[in-house]
């Protein structure tokens, strides 16, 4: 939703109206668009119970894609945007698809095939299945203004930012903590921790007890500051995290989701890891006593991962999608 959001402002100060289509999982990113945004009803208990829904929001809005008249529709994955770029694609309106990932969705991969233009987040998401031209425009992220005036953290504690996305799991409320714990035995050490609502009590008293300086919430609304206050990121590693990274040029530990759909988090870390920009730990393999050992292995290498790090920024990200859009509606 973040890169959405992000071309949506680019292209509403271009002159653009914007109406989204989602469903009730993103109406809360959606800020100053939830307002007239259609929200879509849609089922993924089981695959049959998608499929019908699916077809059950094709026809529901069929009429009401006819009456808004958009000149493009944009996909940018997810189920969510199967309906209204499948619409478009029906009717011969133009359409684009953005691929967030290194590998491309199941959503993307079947719009993919009649979409007008498609844009990628990383130079290489494979395009085996692309039939038509494509574009690496980056991932824009909500934090792009603040990339240029990045200032180093102060040293005098070593700061870790945690968080897991929807799929934290217990090695984010276990493992890491433990780890933590362990390591500040020997290091003074200050921990930004995003749990689950669930386990922050658990999570704070373990801090607590180790006597780290930490700050535990459900959801950091000023995550953009901590990450510039922070020395190591320890995450998931979804798309919009990769380009955060990136963008703060702050190394991190990175865990994929091994559940992940097409194993997309584990291509996206690789993806960091090939450019020596991060360290990856899968987490089938993950133990208290291996992460214990990476932290303090990667203190020293940390200085060049944020040298690396700053050579795969891709600037301007929203700019590029825009103007891209612009040349496909000319």
């Amino acid at each position: 939703m973040f890169p959405a959001v992000c071309l949506a402002d680019e292209l509403s100060e271009r002159g653009y109206k914007i109406v989204f289509a989602t469903d009730k999982r993103g109406v809360k990113y959606l800020g100053k668009y939830a307002n007239g945004a259609i929200i879509q009803n849609i089922s993924t208990s089981s695959r049959l119970r998608l499929y019908f829904s699916l077809i059950r929001n094709i026809l529901k809005y069929f009429l009401k894609f006819v009456l808004l008249k958009p000149k493009m529709v944009i996909g940018f994955g997810g189920y969510p945007s199967v309906p209204f770029v499948l619409i478009a694609q029906i009717l011969g309106t133009k359409t684009a698809i953005h691929e967030q990932n290194a590998v491309i969705g199941k959503a993307n991969a079947l719009l993919s095939r009649k979409a007008t233009i498609i844009a990628t987040s990383f130079p290489k998401t494979n395009r085996l299945i692309f039939t038509v031209k494509s574009k690496c425009v980056g991932n824009p992220t909500r934090f792009e203004s603040l990339y240029d005036g990045i200032k180093k953290p102060s040293k005098q504690v070593f700061t870790i930012l945690i968080f897991g996305g929807s799929q934290g799991a217990k090695v984010f409320s276990e493992v890491i903590v433990d780890a933590i714990c362990e390591l500040a035995k020997t290091k003074d050490i200050k921990v930004f921790h995003q749990g689950r609502k669930n386990d922050i009590e658990k999570i704070n008293q373990a801090y607590s007890i180790a006597g780290i300086d930490c700050v535990v919430r459900e959801f950091f609304k000023n995550i953009g500051e901590i990450y510039q206050r922070s020395d190591l990121v320890i995450s998931r590693s979804g798309a919009s995290s990769i380009f955060e990274i990136i963008g703060f040029q702050k190394p991190a530990i990175l865990i994929p989701y091994e559940n992940s759909i097409n194993g997309d988090q584990l291509e996206n870390a690789k993806f960091l890891k090939n450019h020596r920009a991060c360290v990856v730990i899968r987490e089938k393999e993950l133990t208290k006593s291996k992460l214990v050992k990476t932290l303090i292995d990667i203190n020293e290498k940390m200085p060049q991962i944020s040298k690396n790090l700053k050579l795969l920024r891709i600037r301007e990200p929203v700019k590029k999608f825009a103007d891209y859009i612009e040349e496909t509606l000319q």
